[in-house]
């Protein structure tokens, strides 16, 4: 919308009337804030002042936008999961078990890496909402006793080191050992409601070998003798080991233990 104004002068100033016609469809109201630039030879813009994001809101929308970036990945990885699995390639190159293994690798690494990116866009939002947590009071030891008619009287400071509980062990475990004639086996080891159970497969192919009986306990105990010669592994994605691994294991879990045992070579 165009108007025509007219330009006054008051105490040495340039006053310009804006008419509420020109107002009301920008939402310009009393005590808003505009910016004013020149744009010579004739022009002056005018621009309402916006409301301005902070710094923890953009990090906050960040991390919201990477979460949803890192379930989009893991959609996508259960669908070449399922088309693998199944046998049923409908995207280019699936139909090829090396490149669909390595295709549905890749997904994992872009996964893993914006749990990364999340992890430290989180510790830049608690800088600026906390910072660092200020050191707490600390009494003075001695033989400071509570009194009744002092309620700010402090107890005294226990003296004994405070005993913390170890940490909980893992319930699963995947090692590579070697038997007799250096012929290697991947061993699955489970533990559940006080029981633990010990599953080989042969690391080349995969076959499921013949169950170890299960034991009482837990497996760092109670199959010792296995770990004590083995060597520690590690999968993304825990397989079902009574469904899923009956026969041998999935492709995906084979690949990414193999590449592990690659390594160690």
């Amino acid at each position: 919308m165009r108007e025509f104004v007219k330009i006054r002068s008051v105490a040495g100033s340039l006053v310009v009337s804006l008419p509420q016609s020109v107002l009301e469809p920008v939402g310009l109201r009393e005590g808003d804030r505009v910016v004013l630039e020149a744009a010579p030879p004739r022009r002056l813009i005018l621009t309402k002042e916006g409301v301005s994001m902070t710094s923890t809101q953009r990090l906050e929308m960040d991390i919201d936008l990477l979460e949803k970036k890192k379930t989009a990945i893991e959609s996508d990885l259960r669908y070449k999961e399922r088309q693998y699995n199944s046998d049923m390639p409908c995207d280019e190159g699936m139909s090829d078990n090396d490149v669909a293994i390595l295709v549905m690798s890749a997904l994992v690494r872009d996964r893993d890496q914006f749990d990364v990116e999340i992890a430290e866009k989180r510790i830049q939002l608690y800088e600026l909402q906390a910072g660092e947590a200020p050191e707490p009071l600390k009494a003075e030891t001695g033989d400071i006793k509570p009194s009744a008619d002092d309620p700010d009287t402090l107890p005294s400071v226990d003296s004994k080191p405070r005993s913390f509980a170890p940490a909980p062990k893992p319930k699963k475990g995947w090692y590579l050992w070697k038997c007799e004639g250096d012929r290697e086996h991947i061993l699955a080891f489970a533990n559940n409601k006080g029981a633990c159970s010990l599953r080989p497969f042969d690391a080349a192919t995969g076959m499921a070998l013949k169950k170890i009986p299960n034991r009482k306990g837990e497996y760092q105990v109670a199959f010792a003798e296995y770990l004590a010669n083995s060597t520690p592994l590690s999968v993304t994605r825990q397989p079902d080991l009574d469904r899923g691994c009956k026969k041998r294991l999935p492709e995906l879990v084979l690949a990414e233990l193999q590449q592990q045992i690659k390594s160690l070579a």
